[in-house]
């Protein structure tokens, strides 16, 4: 096994548990114990990185932020990496999926904020830096990543719908609440990992990811020691390599960090 030089990790139903916290005083005591060996520590999420920046500024340490599911990495504040989505694509989008699909909500996350014409129904959790507009049209950002939720569960109408006219530019992924994310095409955090380890001159088999959900899977096949939460959906427990003891009630990432680095 590799020696490993950087860990990335996912937050809700990982890091975090059920209630959105996490143990700060023994993560921030485990990151400086992890930077003593020159190992990065990473979070990676579907999250924007305003959001990512609020819920961790307890823990000022985190070496990188890998948000929007891979469309941008954000080092010391700096984005050293971004793969936006083009404007004429994003108006295309907004018209077709407001004539097509039966939305309950509609956002688009950019590089300033998130944005949305009503603050209605949407999961406002994931949305600190949310701006509502009269007209999404009008707005002059650098997108990422469209959030969309409909008004019942059954998700694979618009799945198909995404494939059917936007498969060659876009890729859906069902996130948390209910909702589907909506990214470029060619942008995972597994990709997102893939490029870091060329910024940063660190191979693959030298990072440690954790993950639970499908979002997460390319994550986990792509780096050296792929780690499932216990909790994780079966996809992702079949593709790791690791299986942490104790779920993310339980502090499943800090115990595994615990044990593997001898913290």
């Amino acid at each position: 096994m590799a020696e490993i030089k950087v860990v990335a990790t996912d937050i809700d139903d990982t890091l975090f548990d059920d209630d959105k916290n996490y143990d700060v005083k023994r993560l921030n005591d485990y990151i400086d114990k992890l930077h003593q060996k020159n190992i990065l520590f990473t979070v990676a999420s579907g999250n924007n990185y305003d959001h990512l920046r609020r819920i961790f500024e307890k823990t000022p340490d985190i070496d990188l932020f890998i948000a929007e599911n891979g469309a941008q990495i954000v080092e010391a504040g700096k984005t050293i990496f971004e793969h936006p989505m083009p404007k004429t694509l994003v108006h295309d989008m907004i018209k077709s999926l407001n004539s097509e699909l039966d939305l309950k909500s509609l956002s688009i996350s950019g590089k300033k904020a998130t944005y949305a014409e009503s603050k209605k129904d949407l999961p406002l959790y994931h949305m600190k830096n949310l701006k509502i507009v009269p007209d999404l049209f009008q707005v002059d950002d650098t997108f990422f990543k469209f959030n969309i939720q409909l008004q019942h569960d059954d998700l694979t109408q618009a799945i198909e719908f995404l494939n059917k006219h936007y498969g060659n530019d876009v890729y859906a992924a069902v996130s948390g609440f209910g909702s589907i994310d909506i990214m470029r095409s060619n942008i995972d955090k597994g990709i997102a990992l893939n490029r870091l380890s060329r910024l940063k001159g660190i191979p693959l088999t030298e990072i440690m990811a954790f993950g639970d959900n499908l979002n997460d899977l390319e994550m986990i096949q792509e780096v050296g020691l792929g780690v499932a939460m216990k909790n994780a959906k079966p996809e992702v427990l079949q593709a790791s390599d690791l299986v942490t003891e104790t779920d993310n009630n339980h502090d499943g990432v800090l115990n595994t960090l615990q044990t593997y680095f001898k913290l």
